[in-house]
């Protein structure tokens, strides 16, 4: 008689139950790597259009669009000019006769006694704002520096305590420059009314122009000028003598940086279309079909791209500036029509891509569509996504389930069936069969 006893039951409960689940394992194996091979191409495609709208951001600045502009001067370190998109080139001549500074006192002589000895309210005010200190409570001058400096509603002040000779004295700064930002001091203490002027209260002035040939006077309160000549913003270092000739700025089209940009619009939207055309092709032969082939949403993405690089904005398109677009919608520079262009009208090329309605900011508006953190297909489809990857962790607790429901039934049955064969087999010992 054969020997049953040699059956394993966990091994067969553990095949037997494999088998009853395989089918389902198999299904939910596919769908999760279907699902996994869509988040993985929702997060490139998110990943490059969001590469895409930060490249045209920072070229849509602002401060600084496309077109590239600079400053050089006739003489170093008098004065440092920056340059924005919105600078038109030309000379410009500029006489620096006083700059601005704050105005700083001292007190001369004053110790700690004397603050200490002092009653009733020191009075500071700046340009129509003032804070009253009370004396009372102060008792040296390192106090008072911390009574001023922590005063709600302190004008633009800032007390320090400098130290000369072994003496140490009290001075007062206005936090900004210019003449309208002196320091007044009224209601002191007969001890601290001696004071010393360590720096004026005075406007930066400057002549654009000869001062002994009409030039124009322009006075400021830094040493900042934002609004003299449009797109430059000059900071001033050194003050002319009587007799110099003025600063002479030029300002002009950096060409090499302005490419330098148009270059780096060429290469975003040019990676971005490749993207976008590798996730939604169709496939072939030689190429897989794309994770969004047929997807209406990015092909239409793709195609409105497209048409706005061949539009015309104000009378201008991108071919007047040497760019053209092949059938696939990639874009090419001619270097030498762009610095043609740049050379007869530059502001041109701000008009196209930097104005209120330039390709640039159409660009970036078309991307709500997908990229909207409230309302954007992408999210939508991120949560959808999420959703499902419950319900297949969902399902998949359940085939588990199912699997340890039918490894212990099947175990108890193997089990049962070893125990029988067993007494089985006994019996056939008792009687020599075995």
């Amino acid at each position: 008689m054969t020997d049953f006893s040699s059956i394993d039951p966990q091994s067969m409960a553990t095949q037997l139950a494999g088998f009853d689940v395989q089918t389902l394992q198999s299904q939910l194996k596919t769908q999760k790597a279907r699902l996994a091979a869509q988040q993985n191409a929702l997060k490139a495609l998110k990943s490059n259009l969001t590469d895409f709208r930060t490249s045209l951001t920072n070229l849509n600045k602002s401060s600084s669009g496309m077109l590239k502009t600079s400053a050089s001067m006739s003489v170093e370190n008098m004065a440092k000019a920056t340059t924005t998109s919105d600078a038109r080139k030309g000379t410009y001549n500029l006489f620096i006769q006083q700059l601005a500074s704050s105005h700083q006192v001292a007190y001369d002589g004053l110790k700690d006694d004397d603050v200490k000895n002092a009653t009733g309210s020191m009075n500071i005010e700046i340009n129509g704002k003032s804070i009253a200190i009370d004396m009372d409570g102060v008792d040296s001058l390192a106090g008072l520096a911390k009574a001023i400096n922590g005063m709600d509603g302190n004008p633009g002040v800032t007390a320090s305590l400098v130290r000369t000779g072994g003496e140490v004295r009290l001075m007062l700064s206005s936090d900004k420059s210019g003449a309208e930002n002196a320091i007044t001091l009224t209601g002191q203490p007969a001890a601290m009314n001696s004071v010393s002027t360590i720096s004026a209260a005075q406007d930066s002035i400057v002549y654009l122009g000869d001062p002994q040939n009409g030039g124009m006077q322009i006075t400021n309160s830094t040493n900042t000028l934002t609004d003299l000549i449009d797109g430059v913003t000059l900071e001033l270092n050194q003050t002319h003598k009587a007799g110099d000739a003025p600063l002479r700025i030029n300002v002009g089209v950096d060409t090499t940086e302005t490419q330098a940009q148009v270059n780096t619009f060429v290469e975003s939207y040019n990676k971005l279309i490749t993207a976008l055309g590798a996730l939604t092709s169709s496939g072939s032969s030689s190429s897989e079909r794309g994770a969004f082939a047929g997807d209406a949403s990015i092909s239409g993405l793709r195609r409105e791209l497209n048409d706005m690089l061949r539009t015309s904005i104000d009378g201008l398109d991108i071919t007047q500036f040497g760019l053209t677009a092949d059938k696939d919608g990639k874009l090419t520079l001619d270097s030498d029509k762009l610095k043609e262009k740049l050379t007869d009208d530059p502001g041109k090329l701000n008009a196209l891509f930097n104005g209120s309605n330039g390709l640039l900011r159409k660009m970036d508006k078309s991307m709500d569509r997908l990229l909207s953190s409230a309302t954007g297909d992408i999210k939508n489809r991120e949560e959808t996504n999420r959703r499902r990857e419950n319900e297949l962790s969902d399902r998949s607790d359940k085939i588990n389930t199912r699997y340890d429901t039918a490894y212990n039934r099947y175990l108890q049955q193997f089990t049962r069936m070893q125990s029988v064969l067993q007494q089985m087999n006994n019996t056939a010992s008792m009687f020599g069969l075995v």
